[in-house]
Parts: structure tokens; C-alpha cells; sequence
């Protein structure tokens, strides 16, 4: 935490600083992902990644999971979770009849998917991955609402991974990349 402190007292020249988020398993380092810090000065807000860079992140960040989060199935639904509700948030649709039809086959893969999904990180993120998919597939344009819907999903499943964590450190770790994934949501 020393270093976010120090990233938050950045001078304003200094704005894209970056937070290593180390892992921890008993005691020892299992992995690192760097996640952005969200350092704002007055004028400015957070700086908006990439879709490529929300889904490295995602995917370095889902990597250090599988000491915690066993099932490789939830990690794969977790990672989807995540990047299907930045993409949603942000307001990216289907445009053509073939795309939506593409998403309705993918939000019926994942219904029958969480039929059989044995653990509570599995459920909760491919529920918050169905969510994200239905609002892409809609034609109207993403409101308030359906953002606090998109978030209170990503939240749930912040909540399941949490409860699979070994140390309070490593849920502090989880709920300030989810916090720093859902800034993403208003680039």
C-alpha cells in the first residue's frame, strides 16, 4: 500500500503512474499484475485503457487467481465476466442482425453453462457475463441503470472471489482491481 500512497501524492505531471499488485500465497509471492491507479488531479480523470489493455490486465490479473480459485471454468467465466462488462458499459452493440444473433447463441451457451456450474464464482460471473451480453445485443443506448446493473455484477463476483482468498490482504488486492476495472466503465 506504500506505493499507492505515493502514486496518490504524484505531482500532476506525473498521472499515469502504475501500482504493482502483488499476490500474496501463503507468504509468499505467487504472481504480480500491474493495475492502474487511479491518481486525479483536479481538472483530470482516470486515464482510459484500451480494450486490448483491459484484457491483458483482466487476463494477468484472472492468471494469479488460480491458486485461490481452483476451477479453471470459473477463472475462464470471471475473465469474461470482467471484459464483457467494460465492453458493455462503454456502449459497444451488435450492429448487424448477424451480431446479435451471435451474442443470443452466446447468452444461451452460458445459460446452459450455469445449469451445471458448481461453484459460487462460476455462477455469480457467468451471470454477470450474460448481463453484459444481453445489454450488448439490445439496440438502446446504455443507460445509468443499466451500468449500476453492469457494476452490482462485477461486484457479486469481487464478493465470491474475495470469499475464496486465503489473507485479507489478498481481499483488499481483488477489491481494489475490481474499483480500478469499474472506472473503466465511463471511458
Amino acid at each position: 500500500m506504500g506505493a499507492r500512497r505515493r502514486a496518490r501524492r504524484a505531482s500532476p505531471d506525473n498521472l499515469e503512474g502504475l501500482v504493482k499488485v502483488q499476490l500474496l500465497v501463503a507468504g509468499v509471492v505467487a504472481a504480480a499484475a500491474t493495475a492502474p491507479v487511479v491518481v486525479s488531479a483536479p481538472a483530470e480523470a482516470a486515464r482510459c485503457l484500451s480494450g486490448t489493455e483491459v484484457r491483458q490486465q483482466v487476463a494477468t490479473f484472472v492468471h494469479g487467481l488460480r491458486d485461490d480459485v481452483k476451477a479453471s471454468d470459473a477463472r475462464v467465466a470471471a475473465r469474461g465476466a470482467f471484459v464483457e462488462s467494460v465492453e458493455a458499459a462503454r456502449g459497444v452493440k451488435a450492429e448487424t442482425p448477424e451480431e446479435r444473433r451471435g451474442l443470443g447463441e452466446q447468452i444461451s451457451a452460458l445459460a446452459r453453462q450455469l445449469r451445471n456450474a458448481p461453484g459460487l464464482v462460476e455462477r455469480k460471473a457467468l451471470i454477470a457475463e450474460i448481463h453484459a451480453l444481453q445489454e450488448q445485443k439490445r439496440q438502446d443506448h446504455v443507460s445509468a441503470s443499466d451500468v449500476r446493473e453492469l457494476k452490482s455484477d462485477v461486484k457479486a463476483v469481487k464478493r465470491a472471489i474475495i470469499a475464496k482468498v486465503d489473507t485479507r490482504a489478498e481481499g483488499r488486492q481483488v477489491a481494489a482491481f475490481v474499483h480500478d476495472l469499474m472506472d473503466q466503465f465511463s471511458c
